[in-house]
């Protein structure tokens, strides 16, 4: 299917969502903005003084449609009357520039009503595209439409999806190079996905989960804790799950493992579960696993046997082991594998306990290993991202006595194959691709 079957005639750009979703800055983006500050506005006592903002964001996806890919719009209220549009002519109380996906990561941050939650997405953020990706000037001084501002916020980034452009996501993220690796190794590592303070708070609510339960290993981590629900949503992650899975994967297993010193206890296997031989060209699961501490050879990392996932089947006890790679990666680094290849847990020399979460996925058509267990609190406190992988948007789940959910199976079909063929072009245009920026 190409791009140009997407798209009707009389759509401007193709509509990559569901109709209660939007893209970030798009046209059906702004009228939802304008609606809610319109009932906002109607339901207030008295009446709300003057206030105006602005938003300019550079490099948007081109199939946006916006010249140059730059992405505007503007809100102004004059007391009577309010204005929703692109123009951004004019003083603005507060004024946002930078670039489109720092822009978007912001966007999709549900808590602007919680405290601290912002500064901590502003910390995520610049850990990912740096200080000067996105910059405000100015400020909202008014406590009542500062609480206005902050329900828009949140309302918003329960609508807002993920940039679906496969090809432009990747680079904005540095991440082409990693992209190729999986292609060709079969996994790949992503140096400081997170910051050392998220890792650090990750490796403290799992210790938390795993000690309350009496044991060394835990499974259904999602639900053990907020911090849990906002890594697996990791931007570069997501990125990596998407060019290998597909849109649409699902969550296989979220689990902990908390080990010390001696022997590894995981032997050399696949994550290919009951998957007949030969196994096929494309990918059927990923998963990654977080380092909560430095992995050193000494630590006990993962082992991986660079290029086993071409030979499409299991291994045999001790094959690879001659030819196996060890992970070693700072704190808040993820290390991603594929298409079945071969791995191992390393023995630990080191004194102490490595703690490690593992995000394991399902390409769509497949089960999970864990149950779903979709909870309306979780989905109300996040962007739409987690319920897609918790099957919100799965065609077959919604299935009723009526027959398939033909809505989300058009979409899901139209989604997967705009990315597909932007992977490809990305894999066409980067050979080895610039360093990712979140090594800096």
């Amino acid at each position: 299917m190409s791009l140009d079957q997407l798209v009707k005639d009389d759509e401007k750009t193709p509509v990559l969502c569901l109709p209660h979703q939007c893209e970030f800055l798009s046209d059906t983006w702004l009228d939802r903005v304008r609606d809610f500050l319109a009932k906002e506005i109607s339901r207030t006592d008295s009446a709300l003084p003057l206030f105006s903002l602005a938003m300019r964001l550079v490099d948007a996806p081109a199939h946006l449609g916006f010249d140059e890919n730059i992405a505007q719009c503007s809100v102004r209220f004059d007391g009577s009357q309010l204005q929703v549009d692109r123009q951004i002519e004019g003083d603005f109380e507060v004024l946002v520039e930078g670039a489109y996906q720092a822009g978007l990561f912001m966007a999709q941050i549900v808590g602007a009503q919680v405290p601290g939650c912002l500064a901590e997405a502003e910390r995520e953020k610049q850990h990912l595209f740096g200080a000067q990706a996105l910059r405000m000037q100015g400020q909202i001084s008014d406590a009542r439409v500062q609480g206005v501002m902050a329900r828009l916020y949140d309302h918003m980034a329960r609508l807002t999806v993920e940039n679906p452009d496969l090809c432009h996501r990747a680079e904005a993220l540095g991440l082409a190079r990693h992209i190729r690796e999986v292609e060709e190794q079969g996994y790949t590592v992503i140096e400081n996905a997170i910051s050392p303070e998220f890792a650090d708070d990750v490796r403290a609510a799992t210790l938390r989960a795993v000690m309350a339960h009496d044991g060394y290993q835990l499974q259904w981590m999602l639900y053990h804790g907020q911090e849990f629900e906002r890594l697996l949503q990791n931007a570069p992650l997501m990125t990596l799950m998407d060019a290998s899975l597909g849109r649409g994967a699902g969550i296989g297993s979220i689990s902990a493992i908390v080990r010390g010193p001696g022997p590894g206890g995981i032997p050399l296997h696949n994550d290919y579960s009951m998957i007949p031989e030969p196994y096929p060209d494309f990918a059927m699961t990923g998963v990654g696993v977080w380092a909560l501490e430095d992995w050193t050879v000494a630590s006990g990392p993962t082992w991986i046997v660079p290029g086993s996932h071409r030979e499409r089947r299991a291994p045999n006890k001790g094959e690879g082991l001659d030819r196996g790679v060890a992970i070693e990666m700072p704190k808040g680094s993820v290390v991603y594998f594929t298409y079945g290849v071969w791995h191992w847990q390393g023995d630990r020399s080191e004194p102490g306990q490595r703690v490690t979460v593992h995000s394991h996925f399902n390409r769509g058509i497949l089960r999970g290993l864990e149950p779903k267990r979709v909870d309306v609190q979780m989905m109300h406190r996040n962007a739409p991202r987690l319920g897609e992988m918790l099957g919100e948007d799965d065609w077959f789940d919604k299935l009723d006595a009526h027959g398939r959910d033909y809505l989300r199976a058009g979409h899901m079909a139209k989604l997967q194959a705009f990315t597909e063929q932007r992977k490809k072009l990305l894999l066409s245009q980067v050979s080895t691709g610039p360093e990712s920026v979140l090594t800096s």
